[in-house]
């Protein structure tokens, strides 16, 4: 069985750098575009998904409704693949996090994660690891013998936690796998054992001059 872990398209606080965390943020024009260009990619290759799981969140339930548009795929929204909580960074542009003495623990949280303590508004790495783990031994590894292919649309955060718990990384190295929106990345089940085929897979192509605004 192959898990297709894809992040959502594009928002307006993607495109300013705004930190978007749980905040339920819409797609904008962009996003929508990426999300049908993937759908078209998909076609393309002639891919078609079993099942697909999508976080509750607004950008991500709009970028799996086009994607499985026309088709009969159920889905099943679940909060275990909601993006992390950042807290009092929310909102905030990340470019400022390193200059605002208030917010030196949202940049712990994004550039040194081992001195990042969570506060009660926000969300600790050991949390999100746990709704990671908790939805592959729940989710995924029962339906190995049921799927051929099971789409998971979720953020970017939460992507990068599904790769670092399989990949054993550190936690200094959490944010450095890039996910620009609608990537794609490929992981195989087998004798319930997940092993990564493709990270950050584009499905969409984009003019050159376009290229710069979503990655």
């Amino acid at each position: 069985m192959k898990i297709y872990l894809m992040r959502h398209g594009e928002t307006d606080y993607n495109q300013k750098g705004l930190i978007q965390g749980s905040l339920d943020i819409p797609l904008n024009e962009n996003g929508i575009k990426l999300a049908e260009l993937t759908r078209d990619g998909f076609r393309a290759e002639g891919l078609t998904f079993d099942l697909a799981y999508c976080s509750p969140l607004v950008r991500a339930r709009k970028t799996a409704e086009i994607l499985l548009e026309g088709t009969d795929t159920p889905v099943i929204y679940d909060d275990r693949i909601c993006e992390m909580n950042f807290g009092e960074g929310e909102g905030v542009l990340l470019k400022d996090i390193s200059i605002k003495p208030d917010l030196k623990n949202i940049d712990y949280l994004f550039n040194d994660p081992e001195k990042y303590h969570a506060t009660e508004a926000g969300e600790s790495y050991e949390a999100l690891f746990s709704r990671v783990e908790d939805f592959l031994e729940q989710e995924i590894y029962p339906k190995e013998m049921q799927y051929d292919r099971i789409l998971v649309c979720c953020h970017g955060g939460i992507i990068r936690a599904f790769l670092a718990f399989l990949k054993k990384l550190e936690l200094n190295q959490f944010w450095n796998n890039h996910q620009p929106n609608c990537s794609v990345n490929i992981i195989e089940i087998q004798n319930h054992s997940l092993h990564i085929l493709e990270e950050h897979k584009i499905y969409y192509a984009l003019p050159k001059e376009k290229e710069g605004a979503i990655l």
